[in-house]
């Protein structure tokens, strides 16, 4: 039995007329009779009465013009479902977050997205700063990562494109003693306390900012590590902690919070940011999320 048996058997129930059925298939009159006689003997029982006068169902014609017509509505559905996910209208697109460093273009280019595409489902992942972005996209656990310049072999494996490249610069409350310099050295920070993102020692994040004190031989503050964004904001802005950062989060203003470029100089004082996807990718909603970004970052001039 194929859905084409349904579909002749629902337009001459319809019509109950085999010509004009037959003309609104566009087959010929005796083609679609052969093919009702085929549904009856596959279903065993006689669905229509036929005279030369009229057509009219029968009691089991009745019955199955109520299934054939939901059966068509859901094969038609499903047709619709899948041609959409083919052009990447309908699924579920998983994006891993990187807090701090996408705090501004990830919120703004999800509502884009969700205002062109509002069938899509997505997943926003908060990556764990202590994993390899690259390892996480192998394992599938997202389609879409964010790759900082600090993390070691960031692209190998992936497709990729710069997001933006910023200076690092320290982040503090704006009630802070420092915030009322215009630039701040390292060597002021000495005696702060640190925050690293990360739930726990040897983070990337701590990594990175030994690694500016080491090599400016500055004797590196006391770190205190902190795993959510929005709680590490806080803190600062509070007073009693600072950080080092990407002054791009100032795209979008914290209360309380200011930045302060640093004196020192040097490459490992850029920070750039990747976005990352699978060499072997296809999905046309990863593709059509990326198109975005692109878009948005090129605008923003990140």
């Amino acid at each position: 039995m194929e859905l084409r048996h349904f579909r002749y058997f629902v337009a001459v129930a319809e019509a109950l007329n085999f010509r004009r059925a037959a003309e609104r298939l566009h087959v010929s009159a005796p083609t679609l009779s052969v093919q009702i006689k085929d549904l009856e003997g596959l279903l065993n029982a006689r669905l229509f009465e036929r005279d030369t006068m009229s057509v009219t169902l029968t009691a089991a014609g009745e019955i199955l013009l109520e299934e054939a017509r939901q059966v068509l509505e859901k094969a038609e559905r499903a047709a619709t479902a899948v041609r959409e996910a083919a052009k990447g209208r309908r699924g579920t697109l998983r994006i891993g977050n990187v807090g701090l460093l996408s705090y501004g273009f990830i919120p703004d280019s999800l509502k884009i997205f969700r205002e062109r595409y509002p069938a899509v489902e997505v997943e926003l992942t908060e990556m764990d700063i202590n994993r390899q972005a690259a390892d996480i996209l192998q394992t599938r656990e997202i389609q879409i990562g964010f790759a900082a310049s600090f993390e070691k072999n960031i692209l190998t494996g992936t497709r990729h494109f710069l997001v933006y490249k910023k200076p690092l610069e320290v982040l503090l409350g704006t009630d802070h003693r420092l915030a009322r310099k215009r630039w701040i050295s390292l060597s002021d920070l000495t005696r702060e306390r640190l925050l690293a993102f990360g739930n726990i020692k040897n983070s990337r994040h701590e990594e990175a900012l030994r690694d500016l004190f080491r090599n400016r031989a500055v004797k590196m503050p006391p770190l205190k590590y902190v795993t959510s964004f929005d709680n590490g904001i806080a803190m600062i802005a509070s007073g009693q902690e600072l950080s080092i950062a990407p002054e791009v989060v100032t795209l979008h203003s914290y209360k309380g919070i200011t930045f302060r470029p640093l004196k020192e100089t040097g490459k490992d004082l850029l920070i750039e940011l990747h976005a990352i996807w699978r060499k072997d990718e296809t999905s046309p909603l990863v593709h059509n999320f990326l198109d975005i970004l692109r878009t948005y970052c090129r605008g923003k001039n990140l």
